[in-house]
């Protein structure tokens, strides 16, 4: 009998319109996560990648910009450009070099008594700037040295002193010459 009164309550009219309409809205709960979450993390990850996009847009927009802003100087500096080939020339040159040195030490009073030339790379393959190294002693007071390191850097040819030694006898008088050693590098591509 009881089985009969559930069987009736379970199978009535309302109740199957109560069981289709949660079970209709369990199918569509189970489709909506299933065909739109996919759809809304692809959203998502467009407008993530829309915002690196436009990161990357700027960038290469600064990029663009500072190119041509570079070019725009290389086309103003552009008679000037054989300036720079005498500054740090495509071979050695070290006769120049030397010239140049013996030429500013002499208009300065400074007195060479050895020149050494060394770290020459003859190698043509490389594609950077080597050095030349000229060590130079001599003999000069100190106005005629600050004249002549002067003179040096006011040449073309584009040159650096990294090591200096100035030495004074210790018998010698106020005035009386300073013993020098320098190190002067020259540089080439």
């Amino acid at each position: 009998m009881q089985k009969n009164k559930i069987s009736n309550i379970i199978f009535t009219k309302k109740t199957r319109d109560y069981s289709f309409v949660i079970l209709f809205l369990i199918v569509f709960s189970i489709f909506i996560l299933a065909a739109i979450k996919p759809s809304l993390t692809t959203a998502v990850s467009l407008k993530k990648e829309d915002a690196d996009l436009k990161m990357i847009d700027n960038l290469y927009e600064s990029k663009i910009s500072n190119i041509t802003l570079i070019q725009s100087q290389m086309e103003d500096s552009r008679e000037d450009l054989y300036l720079l080939d005498e500054a740090v020339s495509r071979v050695p040159e070290v006769n120049k070099m030397v010239e140049d040195v013996k030429n500013a030490a002499d208009k300065n009073n400074f007195n060479i008594k050895k020149a050494t030339i060394s770290d020459v790379n003859l190698n043509p393959n490389k594609k950077t700037i080597d050095q030349v190294s000229l060590v130079i002693e001599g003999k000069t007071d100190f106005n005629s040295l600050i004249l002549f390191i002067n003179d040096l850097f006011l040449q073309r040819k584009l040159k650096t002193i990294p090591k200096m030694t100035i030495t004074k006898d210790t018998e010698a008088s106020n005035g009386a010459e300073l013993n020098v050693v320098l190190t002067i590098e020259g540089y080439y591509l």
